[in-house]
């Protein structure tokens, strides 16, 4: 059973800490509206295992200015794709 963890908090929040805690092999990571500012921190792929994507919604990050510094291994994903993850995954976890 995989799921997909949404961070829509700022790295301040401390989200991301939250989450690692109880993430899984085989869940996604996606993040939206602030959460979109931890894809520019180099320690996000150190923390999280290579186990478990991580997405990114890409009108948060043009919202935010942000695309271009977004760390290579995070995967820049529109709505449809943003729909579609929701369906993959058994159950999506909320972090705000």
């Amino acid at each position: 059973m995989s799921a997909l963890h949404t961070i829509s908090g700022s790295p301040r929040s401390g989200l991301l800490d939250s989450c690692l805690k109880l993430i899984c092999p085989g869940d996604g990571i996606l993040l939206i509206q602030d959460g979109v500012y931890y894809g520019c921190l180099p320690y996000l792929l150190e923390c999280v295992s290579r186990d478990n994507a991580i997405f990114a919604l890409r009108e948060d990050l043009l919202a935010r200015g942000v695309l271009s510094k977004l760390a290579e291994r995070i995967d820049p994903v529109g709505y449809r794709r943003f729909v579609e993850l929701t369906i993959d995954h058994d159950k999506v976890i909320s972090w705000s």
